[in-house]
């Protein structure tokens, strides 16, 4: 008996969390310059995502330093989906992927320009240097720019629905700013 909207549970994916559906599940995340990556399987209709934040392992840590969050580093994080859909039965050549994020400049126009090398840019760039090193190829992708995204994912059907966030949504106000001007 399928379920209804209602009875679906929800999950919210933090910074340097992933999440593998093997039930229906409806995964939330707000981006900035993190990525996420998801995989589905429309077969098996099971699906993973992740939301890393920094593009590659190596960069950060030792190499036989084991990190807390396998889904902190782009790589790290590609490596752990895949592994985890093929240890569920999900042949590489069936997963649909999608990549999000990477933003460059949430910021007011009074700080420095985003520059080329930002981590938004380095993450995108990461995840489809990864992708392809898999023979994997993102079949939908929203990255880059200037603001953020929220996503939600149903892990049971593979859809993502994008909400881009304003510039406003992230621009200092002062707390008390309406109560100096009374």
């Amino acid at each position: 008996m399928p379920l209804s909207d209602s009875e679906i549970p929800r999950v919210f994916l933090h910074t340097g969390d992933g999440y593998i559906g093997v039930k229906p599940t409806i995964v939330s995340t707000v981006l900035g310059s993190c990525v996420a990556v998801s995989m589905f399987s429309n077969r098996t209709k099971q699906g993973a995502i992740c939301h890393a934040f920094l593009p590659y392992r190596h960069e950060a840590k030792a190499e036989n330093e084991r990190s807390i969050q396998i889904c902190r580093y782009v790589d790290t994080a590609i490596d752990h989906l895949l592994s985890s859909m093929l240890r569920l039965g999900v042949k590489k050549n069936e997963l649909e992927v999608k990549l999000f994020g990477g933003a460059t400049g949430l910021t007011t126009a009074q700080v420095r320009p985003p520059s080329a090398l930002g981590i938004g840019n380095r993450n995108v760039k990461a995840a489809l240097d990864c992708l392809a090193e898999k023979g994997l190829y993102p079949s939908r992708m929203d990255v880059g720019g200037n603001v953020g995204r929220k996503l939600l994912f149903a892990t049971n059907s593979g859809d993502i629905w994008m909400k881009r966030l304003e510039k406003s949504m992230f621009q200092n106000t002062p707390v008390n700013q309406n109560a100096r001007n009374k």
